[in-house]
């Protein structure tokens, strides 16, 4: 009985007072997504970190964030439950079966708009995705392009490499989120000399992104969601966005 109570007390000791408290352990990876997230030499900003700052104020589980991880970790730590969310993302971008199944959803956050930028004056018409077909399109290594079935591919290091490459004419357009195209060409005055100029196109896709939470804890769902609609309903993610692409 006594060698029963003293596990009971150590293992009592080893439980942190936030976990006490009730935490919720949202996904943090080491690869920046200006300026959704900015992660710098071990640092984190960005809008959707200030998006969870404020949800955290609205919850009564303290929500507290992963160290940076590998993208792929923070994906195998969520699906064994030790991570409990994921701000924020499409879900058709975790569809795959061992994801998908351990995952419920929260309403709109935001919505991710993809553009095409042109060199000036070299603007092509475009309604619909087929308009891309055949044609060179700037885009970035290891990301995935709505519509790439159409288009060649000119991939480059960074959006650095993808906008010089439609400013120099060697791709006849490029793809870009539009609140990472305003984000650099406010932060960045590099973008705003003559040899990277280039022209806003038209909208081509767009993702809703969401919260990803663990189905073990689903019933918190309608607190997350009505948490979510009051910062957007406030103006609390309006001004968060204007901070980083004003």
């Amino acid at each position: 009985m006594l060698r029963v109570l003293c596990r009971a007390i150590i293992a009592g000791l080893l439980i942190s007072p936030a976990a006490l408290a009730g935490t919720l352990t949202y996904a943090v990876t080491d690869e920046s997504w200006e300026p959704y997230w900015i992660v710098r030499d071990g640092q984190v900003s960005g809008i959707l970190h200030d998006f969870m700052l404020a949800l955290d104020e609205r919850l009564p589980e303290e929500l507290q964030a992963s160290h940076p991880l590998p993208p792929l970790r923070t994906q195998k730590l969520f699906r064994e439950g030790q991570l409990q969310l994921e701000c924020c993302v499409s879900q058709s971008w975790r569809a795959e079966p061992e994801q998908a199944d351990v995952s419920v959803w929260s309403v709109p956050v935001l919505e991710a708009d993809e553009m095409l930028l042109f060199a000036p004056g070299a603007a092509f018409p475009y309604r619909q995705v087929e308009d891309l077909r055949g044609r060179s399109i700037a885009t970035v290594r290891g990301y995935g392009y709505f519509g790439s079935e159409y288009f060649q591919r000119n991939d480059g290091a960074d959006a650095f490499a993808l906008i010089y490459r439609v400013a120099q004419r060697h791709s006849e357009a490029g793809i870009i989120d539009r609140l990472e195209w305003r984000y650099l060409t406010h932060s960045n005055a590099q973008l705003r000399s003559p040899r990277w100029q280039v022209e806003e196109g038209p909208v081509i896709h767009r993702v809703q992104l969401r919260i990803r939470l663990h189905r073990a804890h689903a019933d918190r769902l309608q607190a997350l969601n009505a948490a979510i609609r009051e910062i957007q309903a406030d103006g609390t993610l309006a001004r968060i966005v204007v901070r980083y692409a004003p």
